[in-house]
């Protein structure tokens, strides 16, 4: 049984949660993009497009922060919108050519901050950590 707050599991998972979130959004700011950006981006990547519900559901963001975020990436040239044509209410969202080329340079930034996080572990105890995690988010 743990002697102090600062030795609860909970303790620790959310004093290393905050420091990987710190990073991360550091990484990203300084490189022009936010963490909420490049989720988008990544769901974007592979798929030739997405409807907005589809991309808030697979990016796990709220219905207003996935239109916030997609009039953003609109605005900096990196997505593409158009009406769905099998429904008018819906509008289908597609990586431009430069989204593309920002999310293989963000992709590099992100892997740069897994290094920052989790530089102390090698890649067998970073795999377990991962795995672990896992299973507490169901």
């Amino acid at each position: 049984m743990p002697t102090s707050w600062s030795d609860l599991g909970t303790s620790v998972l959310t004093r290393a949660a905050a420091r990987a979130q710190t990073v991360l959004s550091r990484r990203l700011a300084e490189a022009g993009s936010s963490a909420f950006e490049y989720r988008v981006l990544t769901v974007l990547a592979g798929v030739e497009h997405r409807t907005q519900a589809d991309l808030g559901r697979a990016a796990a963001l709220d219905r207003s922060d996935v239109t916030a975020t997609v009039r953003t990436l609109d605005g900096k040239g990196l997505v593409t919108r158009r009406p769905d044509p099998e429904h008018a209410r819906r509008v289908l969202v597609a990586l431009s050519p430069g989204g593309t080329a920002t999310y293989a340079e963000l992709a590099i930034v992100v892997h740069e901050a897994q290094s920052e996080v989790f530089g102390a572990l090698d890649r067998d105890e970073r795999a377990q950590l991962t795995a672990l995690l896992r299973r507490l988010d169901p």
